[in-house]
């Protein structure tokens, strides 16, 4: 296992000895080029001090074709540019440049002269040019002189050059390697990035997150740490949102069975009242009679609103067994019109429901009409007068849920209201509980579902529950 910060000066370390080694193999080819030059040149030189001297003296009277020849010969050496014999007269006898025959040049002795020529003033080619004169010696006498012109690379020109060159290679090297480096720390640091991303899904209440596995190094150490505590948090807030709704019940429980107690035997005898005086003080006179019964059937229905209140605390409140039975989607959609005929008809709502009729569902059939009775009072409450509700019964891509959902064309779902829509005496509605969608959620988690609403785009509410699919 590698740590990252060893990672680090590994890369570093690379790259520090490819760029060294890269810029001392440039330095040592450009040197070997320049030594190779400056070799050829000396070459040159020497060859043509040595080629003037032992031509010309073994000579013993060159005549005009022998110094043609001569100078012909001399030209093809690289960088001569000039050739000259001067003769034992001092006369220039032979010359590359025909416009230098017969010019006067006096003889220096034995030595032999190599001097630079300044004041040249042909245009700058980066050349040193050299006038060479070697003494033509016989028998320890001088009978003539060879007078070359060369010129040679100016050496102080090319190492110029070859620092620059050497300067923008290792200006490159340095600029590829600043890019390679920092093309892989970019590549190193995307875990880190991606945490730091997944942190602030965390923080701001995201507990789904999850990293894909890295390394053994620190980093993946890191990311494996990070995963472990985005599922313990999620664990943990499953935890608390189930004792939440634990907490919910218990009140409810408490308040039903209350309830039970101090408003049931108060209203049945109330309800026992009204009956008795229905039957028995009626008045004698038609149209008084008339309106004393709708009095007493006003009172009856008070009553019977609020014994529907009691039982949906109970309801609530209460957890109901379980009795779980195999039903069509059709047969269930059959008892909720039935409950609620009267509602659509009254307000003339259509109620439709497109889609398979033949859905089998697993579940308790009264606590599912139940749930979704509840989901259709609303409805029909929400939408305008002829309004629509469909209800649809469909399996889910994968097989493995029943989704159930109820579409309105009403106004919809306040944006801020859709958190709390489904907590207990959370209402909008005058003369509501807010009783019925709690209820609703209670059924549906109850049977290891999951129950969610919504705004559509194109108006009104939706609202979806889904349950796990069961042989």
């Amino acid at each position: 296992m590698i740590r990252f910060e060893m990672k680090l000066l590994l890369v570093f370390a690379v790259f520090f000895v490819g760029v060294v080694g890269l810029i001392l193999f440039i330095n040592m080819r450009a040197e070997r080029q320049l030594l190779e030059g400056i070799q050829e040149d000396l070459e040159n030189f020497v060859q043509t001090v040595h080629f003037s001297i032992q031509r010309l003296a073994a000579e013993q009277g060159p005549d005009r074709e022998v110094l043609e020849q001569f100078i012909e010969e001399a030209k093809q050496n690289k960088g001569v540019r000039e050739v000259s014999v001067v003769g034992s007269t001092e006369e220039v006898i032979a010359s590359s440049n025909p416009k230098k025959v017969g010019e006067r040049r006096a003889l220096t002795g034995q030595e032999i002269v190599v001097r630079e020529q300044f004041g040249n003033t042909e245009p700058p080619d980066h050349h040193i040019h050299y006038e060479v004169r070697i003494p033509l010696v016989r028998n320890d006498q001088v009978i003539g002189l060879v007078q070359t012109s060369l010129q040679m690379e100016d050496y102080r020109f090319l190492l110029r050059q070859l620092y620059l060159k050497n300067l923008f290679i290792a200006a490159g090297v340095l600029l590829f390697a600043f890019g390679a480096v920092f093309f892989i720390l970019n590549r190193m640091n995307q875990p880190m990035r991606r945490l730091i991303s997944a942190a602030g899904r965390v923080a701001s209440g995201d507990l789904t997150v999850q990293l894909p596995g890295g390394d053994e190094d620190e980093v993946g150490k890191l990311t494996a740490s990070f995963n472990v505590m985005t599922q313990k948090l999620a664990e943990q807030q499953q935890m608390e949102d189930r004792l939440h709704g634990l907490e919910r019940r218990v009140t409810l429980a408490e308040m039903a069975s209350n309830l039970a107690h101090e408003i049931r035997n108060p209203l049945n005898l109330i309800n026992l009242t009204a009956d008795h005086l229905s039957q028995q003080f009626p008045p004698e006179e038609e149209d008084r009679r008339q309106a004393y019964q709708e009095l007493i059937g006003g009172l009856k229905a008070e009553v019977r609103q609020l014994n529907q209140m009691v039982n949906e605390f109970l309801n609530v409140g209460r957890p109901a067994p379980m009795k779980r039975s195999h039903f069509t989607w059709v047969e269930l959609l059959e008892q909720v019109q039935r409950s609620i005929k009267h509602q659509l008809t009254s307000k003339g709502v259509t109620l439709e429901s497109p889609g398979p009729a033949d859905l089998w569902i697993t579940a308790d059939q009264e606590q599912m009409r139940l749930a979704l009775l509840n989901l259709v009072l609303n409805a029909i409450e929400a939408v305008p007068e002829n309004g629509r509700i469909v209800l649809l019964a469909e399996e889910s891509n994968d097989s493995n849920e029943i989704i159930l959902s109820m579409t309105d064309n009403g106004p919809g779902i306040a944006p801020e209201d859709l958190s709390q829509i489904f907590e207990p005496y959370f209402t909008k509605r005058p003369g509501g509980t807010g009783l019925g969608l709690a209820l609703v959620r209670r059924i549906v988690e109850k049977h290891g579902g999951r129950i969610r609403a919504q705004n559509q785009p194109e108006g009104g509410a939706r609202f979806e529950i889904r349950l796990p699919v069961e042989d």
